[in-house]
């Protein structure tokens, strides 16, 4: 059996739909996934997918552009949308295979912004995109994101890491209002050498001036801005942990399985993107008002859901690492 994937973006969602490929390789099924440039990167020389295809956002924005498309993509036995939006929908339209689309719970988790007491009820991205498969007989067992790194990889970034132990701080996130304040990422690097653990910031060019600031500060290496995606997840793989915003960090850390804290503001782990507890912990506050924002972006100015003790992040961070060695 020959399928087609499609996710186009974002990149931490991209990375969850590995969940499925270890289940689908074993059965013997090979597998092409298609999504957006640069992501395709994560998949490099990943053995379990026959091939990544890669195409621009830009270019495909209109019904004509996506006809074009859907012309390239042949020979499929099915095709699973694990993205669902209109683009995907409208391009499944012209396919000449069957398509399952996955369901968002898109209702459910706005629902749970109306109404707080549906957030008791936790999705989990990995799960929902499994149960897609279900619509052919196919069941995926135990689904987690898993990325392979190579030891060639691996040797390329240990130059610019400390020679002992050290965790990793993520402290961007797309939206201000879903960061953990910079003052307390800089506390929770100051108790982590005192802990004796040294700490490296990663992030993207984004988040390159706050890495830099946080690095002359803490003496923390700044890593924000530098790396590819494959060597940020080469430096995740060899580190004792990571405490990360609810970002793209947290499932690329779930991916080279490193435990992760997760801190959720404005956002809530029932969303469907919090680490499953063999991965991590997700942080939050959990206040009557939370969640106010599906993707973090918020008008509020009192920021409560953050006051979160970075005495606290670092006692759990420590307590998730030494239960995972």
């Amino acid at each position: 059996m020959r399928i087609l994937i499609i996710r186009f973006s974002s990149l931490g969602d991209v990375i969850l739909v590995s969940s499925v490929f270890n289940s689908l390789k074993e059965k013997g099924i090979e597998i092409d996934l298609l999504t957006y440039k640069p992501f395709g990167e994560v998949f490099k020389g990943d053995y379990r997918l026959n091939k990544v295809i890669e195409v621009e956002k830009r270019k495909y924005r209109n019904l004509k552009s996506l006809k074009k498309l859907s012309e390239k993509l042949k020979n499929y036995d099915y095709g699973f949308d694990l993205h669902g939006n209109l683009r995907t929908f409208l391009l499944s339209r012209y396919l000449q295979f069957p398509v399952f689309k996955y369901s968002k719970k898109s209702i459910l988790r706005r629902l749970m912004i109306t109404f707080k007491p549906f957030k008791t009820k936790w999705l989990y991205v990995p799960k929902m995109y499994a149960e897609t498969f279900k619509k052919i007989g196919i069941e995926i067992e135990n689904p987690r994101p898993e990325i392979p790194i190579f030891h060639h990889e691996v040797e390329k970034v240990k130059g610019f890491l400390p020679k002992k132990d050290f965790a990793v701080i993520a402290p961007g996130a797309r939206w201000k209002t879903k960061r953990y304040p910079e003052e307390n990422f800089r506390e929770i690097i100051k108790i982590l050498e005192r802990e004796g653990i040294e700490t490296v910031i990663v992030g993207g060019k984004e988040e390159k001036d706050i890495g830099e600031k946080l690095s002359l500060e803490t003496g923390a290496i700044n890593l924000c801005g530098k790396l590819s995606i494959r060597e940020s997840l080469s430096v995740l793989s060899l580190s004792m942990g990571v405490i990360s915003n609810d970002s793209a960090v947290v499932h690329m850390t779930r991916a080279v399985k490193k435990p992760v804290i997760a801190i959720f503001g404005p956002t809530h782990p029932a969303f469907g993107f919090a680490p499953y507890e063999d991965e991590g912990k997700a942080i939050t506050r959990n206040l009557p008002c939370s969640p106010c924002s599906l993707h973090g972006k918020t008008k509020c100015k009192e920021r409560k859901c953050f006051e979160i003790p970075p005495s606290k992040i670092v006692s759990e961070f420590l307590s998730l690492v030494e239960f995972h060695r």
